[in-house]
């Protein structure tokens, strides 16, 4: 099982190497990634699988991102995932109809404001909580985001929950420019 947490900030919005908008960029990306992976074939909300040993993946995607601290008193994390109804309804999944229906959900509802990550993680644990498979499948999260977070201090609480359920967590920095440089930080 991987969900995908997906910096929906407003730093997101620029030009990332030849692509005029990063998150739609990274959004794209996703969509071809995905369709090269060995998925389960899965629905949504089905948690009877055998684990690894089907041969196949599920994946989640969660967005992150909240009110910037410099822009009320304190910063307000803020996360979202597809809605019931809607590609997995926020479910781990390995049908690949459900998961570009996701995809494109996120590409539609891009948030846009500051880089607050808490919630996101708070809802990931759920994500993986609902799945019931904690003892039969490994659990990967894989955060996908441009620069600083701005809320480090809260994220102990949901990191214990994440490491209780035995997540291990990857964390990918997107790059704007194709060297290092002041546009990256």
């Amino acid at each position: 099982d991987v969900v995908m947490l997906l910096d929906g900030s407003g730093s997101m919005d620029a030009w990332f190497g030849n692509h005029p908008h990063g998150f739609y960029g990274l959004i794209e990306i996703l969509r071809d990634w995905v369709r090269t992976l060995p998925l389960t074939g899965e629905p949504a909300g089905t948690n009877t699988g055998p684990g690894p040993a089907s041969g196949g993946l599920r994946l989640g995607f969660v967005q992150f991102s909240g009110q910037n601290p410099w822009r009320r008193r304190r910063g307000r994390s803020e996360a979202i995932q597809t809605p019931g109804g809607v590609g997995t309804g926020g479910h781990l999944s390995g049908d690949l109809r459900e998961i570009n229906r996701d995809l494109d959900w996120h590409e539609r509802n891009y948030m846009g404001e500051g880089t607050m990550i808490e919630k996101g993680l708070v809802m990931v644990g759920d994500m993986f909580d609902a799945s019931h498979q904690h003892a039969v499948r490994p659990r990967v999260l894989i955060i996908f985001t441009d620069g600083k977070i701005y809320d480090p201090n809260k994220l102990a609480p949901a990191r214990r929950v994440l490491d209780q359920e035995d997540v291990q967590t990857f964390g990918i920095v997107l790059r704007k420019q194709q060297q290092h440089t002041k546009a990256d930080w």
